[in-house]
């Protein structure tokens, strides 16, 4: 039976990276009742439940790998996305901050920071954060495009298409330039932005 628990939390694990979340499910549900003491089990399922927007009951099995393993940053970690994802700002830092000291060279949590910051209107402690992330790890890509768009709310649009290009090329940067112009307000600039993006994507087709 234990062997059995054991290749079930492991299968767990195996759908949450590939993002198979609603077969992960129900392997975790029960994982939690066979193992409540396990913090490990908890996170995991607060992972699932939170992408598949279930947000009260992730809350739940944050909180629970946190009330178990209170040194636990990825379990921090997780609960300031999802508290980023519920508009709970303040509470997201929160647990990002707690993330960090507690693992202060982790770039991912640096990363979660500043575009938690960014979503908050924090713009240049967002952009201090992003790039204490690259600095640690430079090959992290979503941070990249992070700070492109914390450059672009700011009005750095050179730095900020650099930033997107080395994230996805340029077409992408494009495409992310012209989510910058919108949320500025320059419809037209957008527009312009998105027609180069699209030829390129067209020209590399052909290709």
């Amino acid at each position: 039976e234990r062997e059995g628990t054991m290749l079930r939390f492991e299968l767990a694990q195996t759908y949450v990276r590939k993002g198979a979340y609603t077969a992960a499910a129900p392997l975790l549900q029960r994982a939690v009742v066979d193992h409540p003491e396990d913090a490990r089990v908890h996170l995991l399922y607060g992972t699932v439940l939170r992408e598949l927007a279930l947000y009260p009951q992730a809350e739940k099995e944050f909180l629970c790998a946190l009330a178990l393993a209170p040194g636990f940053a990825e379990a921090h970690a997780g609960l300031g996305i999802l508290y980023d994802l519920m508009r709970r700002s303040a509470d997201a830092e929160q647990h990002h901050r707690r993330a960090l000291a507690l693992a202060p060279r982790h770039a991912g949590y640096w990363n979660n920071l500043g575009f938690s910051l960014y979503a908050a209107g924090q713009n240049d402690a967002a952009i201090d954060a992003l790039e204490r992330a690259l600095a640690i790890d430079p090959a992290l890509v979503v941070a990249y495009n992070n700070l492109g768009f914390a450059y672009g709310r700011r009005g750095s649009m050179a730095d900020a298409e650099r930033l997107f290009r080395t994230a996805g090329g340029p077409a992408v940067a494009y495409f992310n330039l012209a989510l910058v112009y919108d949320e500025r307000g320059d419809s037209a600039a957008a527009k312009e932005l998105r027609d180069q993006a699209f030829a390129l994507e067209l020209t590399l087709e052909v290709r």
